[in-house]
């Protein structure tokens, strides 16, 4: 199921941790990404369901420990989910990522790599 105009969003997706924080070039951030899962009708946090953390970019601004651009987690009881940590590569400036999960509007996490 996709989160297209015209569907209902059952889930909400906050952010719960990560976004905003600053490290330099090669350097790991202190807090990995973390978003929570809520029933938008009960406000009750949805455990056991997929949430995928994407950075889509032609550049190694930033990297999931491993390198890859992509991680997928399952939340836990309390509807968190948490990603590896974060590495940042050689370029400077903001790097977004897009938070998903099925029943919920995607949401855009921040960080940032200085000079």
């Amino acid at each position: 199921m996709s989160t297209e105009a015209g569907m209902d969003l059952t889930v909400a997706i906050e952010p719960a941790g990560g976004t905003g924080q600053h490290a330099g070039p090669h350097q790991t951030f202190s807090n990995p990404l973390k978003a929570r899962l809520v029933d938008r009708r009960s406000g009750l946090p949805v455990a056991d369901a997929t949430v995928t953390f994407a950075w889509l970019a032609t550049t190694q601004q930033v990297l999931f420990e491993g390198g890859a651009p992509t991680v997928t987690v399952d939340t836990d009881s309390q509807g968190y989910a948490q990603t590896p940590p974060l590495v940042a590569g050689d370029a400077t400036g903001t790097a977004s990522f897009t938070v998903t999960a099925e029943g919920a509007a995607p949401k855009h996490f921040e960080v940032t790599v200085d000079h």
